[in-house]
């Protein structure tokens, strides 16, 4: 019988690199096995350990709204390169929210957490940090910033997973200074996964302006990145940029965009993530042409490196890039309220029976991570 026992014994560094190649669902109902999984499989060096391995996965992950039940849908969608001419549903994950007005905004995402606010007309209500793979949330206590007057406010969402393993929310607060424009330089304050509390920046002058109600994000090399436009000394012009926030030294910056793109109003601009590259999709809508362009910025920091990859004309309705496919078709949202694919090589499209509220699309790589698994306040929404 000792013998016995002892075939059955795993060293502990053996049961670690086992369970680290395990997909997260299945690391859940393990934490339950016993006290010593439980400690290791909810450790940060654990999590970031089973992050770093996980493979790309070809899922696409799609939100879409129904207007006519006022639900959000979050599904899964298979997006092999070896099936190039198909979206094929695979499931729908569970999500365990209602926002009464309509659809959540998501923020942005980050080694597969969702940052989600209710902020329909410009009225913050909620914001929630989502992690659908393992259906884990923690509700962020409401920002402390709240001004009286007429304003407009912008998030950022990223990790920095160098040094504190932490998720940080940024908020830029911007008021009326006339009738018409947000000139005057924000308030900003960071809430911190980590520390649990907004805290707000004193001393730090932004210039740069932001779109209001239109504005998105991306999170890429621990930085965020928004559009942003500047008024141009002696003439008052504007200048459309890129405006920086480093998660990790809480530092604003700056890229600079090419001619054909800085002196196009920034609400005809949109930021993207094309692969794993910073890209801005320029729009020309007029009475008898309606086209986009996707600019890629293929070095890192370096204006000269962004490279015009498409022209495409918008047709069959089509009205904004909402995301690109692993083979690289280009995704749109249509005035019909569903999703097309577009080859930019062939100029074909093709519907992907894939319906919901025009604006209501996001599309991104799915990423399984166990990131929220545990932390205060966090709660399961139901696996």
């Amino acid at each position: 019988m000792a013998a016995d026992s002892e075939s059955f014994y795993f060293p502990p560094e053996v049961v670690t690199e086992i369970l680290l190649k395990l997909p997260a669902k299945s690391l859940i109902r393990f934490t339950v096995v016993c006290k010593s999984w439980y400690s290791l499989i909810t450790s940060f060096s654990f999590i970031s350990a089973h992050f770093a391995q996980t493979p790309q996965s070809d899922a696409l992950f799609v939100r879409r709204y129904d207007s006519s039940c006022n639900r959000e849908h979050y599904c899964l969608f298979e997006d092999s390169k070896n099936r190039p001419f198909y979206l094929n549903f695979t499931s729908e994950l569970h999500f365990p929210f209602n926002c009464p007005l309509g659809y959540f905004r998501i923020v942005g995402s980050c080694n597969g957490i969702l940052c989600l606010s209710d902020d329909l007309f410009g009225e913050l209500r909620s914001l929630i940090l989502w992690n659908p793979s393992i259906q884990k949330f923690t509700t962020l206590p409401m920002p402390s910033i709240n001004p009286q007057s007429p304003h407009m406010f912008v998030f950022g969402f990223g990790a920095d997973l160098r040094e504190s393993d932490d998720y940080k929310l940024v908020r830029l607060v911007y008021c009326k200074n006339d009738d018409v424009m947000y000139n005057d330089p924000p308030e900003i304050e960071i809430y911190s996964i980590n520390s649990g509390v907004w805290r707000r920046v004193i001393g730090v002058e932004i210039k740069h302006c932001m779109v209001e109600f239109m504005w998105s994000q991306v999170f890429v090399n621990g930085v965020v990145h928004w559009i942003a436009y500047d008024v141009v000394a002696n003439g008052g012009d504007l200048r459309s940029l890129v405006m920086t926030f480093g998660i990790a030294d809480e530092v604003f910056g700056e890229i600079m965009l090419p001619d054909p793109l800085a002196g196009v109003i920034a609400t005809n601009l949109s930021i993207m993530l094309f692969e794993e590259s910073l890209a801005v999709v320029k729009y020309e809508r007029e009475i008898d042409v309606a086209l986009c362009e996707v600019w890629v910025l293929k070095q890192y920091g370096v204006l000269e490196s962004w490279s015009r990859l498409y022209r495409i004309n918008l047709v069959a309705g089509m009205e904004k890039v909402v995301g690109f496919r692993n083979n690289g078709e280009v995704l749109f949202s249509t005035r019909s309220n569903d999703l097309v694919s577009y080859h930019p090589n062939s100029g074909r499209n093709r519907g992907l029976r894939i319906q919901g509220s025009s604006r209501s699309f996001y599309v991104q790589n799915y990423m399984e991570s166990l990131i929220l698994l545990k932390g205060n306040n966090v709660v399961s929404g139901g696996l």
